[in-house]
């Protein structure tokens, strides 16, 4: 897969949603567009993190979520979390050729760190491209 870009209107309007987030929840502090094959996209960290590698083992996961969950006879995997001594990772597809995680730390409350990832990537799913 090529390398995917979002236009100068698609960049403003992920910022403005990853802002939205990072508001909505203080334990937000990464915020992460990769394609489904581990190419960043987009990003807002606050915190200094390698994007490039994040998105290529974010894709990995999820479609390690999606074969586990077909494996168990189970459909679609929505969504893989990953829970750390430090906070929680939240992965999730966002359209067909693209994934969304969302980091947080220990104090993230994980039914809002949820409905925050869910609900953003359905803002972004029907605005981009």
């Amino acid at each position: 897969m090529t390398q995917l870009k979002i236009n100068e209107k698609g960049e403003r309007f992920c910022q403005d949603v990853f802002e939205q987030m990072m508001t909505q929840s203080e334990a937000v502090y990464g915020v992460l567009i990769s394609t489904v094959d581990g190419h960043d996209v987009t990003r807002k960290f606050k915190r200094d993190m390698p994007a490039a590698k994040l998105a290529a083992m974010m894709s990995s996961v999820l479609a390690l979520g999606e074969t586990i969950a077909r494996e168990a006879k189970q459909e679609m995997c929505r969504y893989v979390i990953v829970e750390n001594s430090d906070g929680f990772i939240l992965t999730l597809k966002l359209k067909e050729k693209l994934v969304l995680s969302v980091i947080a730390s220990a104090d993230a409350n994980l039914g809002l760190l949820h409905s925050l990832s869910r609900n953003a990537a359905e803002k972004l799913a029907k605005n981009l491209r």
